[in-house]
């Protein structure tokens, strides 16, 4: 685990996601390098520009979690940044229970 000044603790979390451009619906499978209840890292060499807007799911435990969210970062060398704008409340507490200790 990892602290950060993002305002969550920021977790390495490993888990296949897709993330989905709102506007152009461009879909894309990868992997997350961490997450919190916030957002996310995704390990990409493909990454939406910054400010795009996108759908983000992914299951753990055989529980999906869905999310909208804002790419803050997009650099091939070093993947992604999504914060997540809305997500609703059922998914909030899964991801708030998946890291409680």
């Amino acid at each position: 685990m990892e602290r950060s000044t993002r305002g969550a603790l920021r977790h390495a979390v490993v888990v296949d996601v897709e993330i989905t451009d709102s506007q152009s619906g461009i879909r894309i499978k990868e992997r997350t390098k961490d997450l919190s209840v916030y957002g996310c890292r995704v390990s990409t060499e493909t990454p939406f520009p910054a400010g795009t807007k996108v759908m983000f799911k992914m299951v753990y435990a055989g529980k999906e979690i869905a999310a909208f969210g804002q790419v803050m970062y997009g650099r091939p060398d070093i993947g992604m940044g999504i914060a997540f704008t809305a997500i609703a409340p059922k998914d909030q507490k899964l991801l708030e229970d998946l890291f409680a200790d």
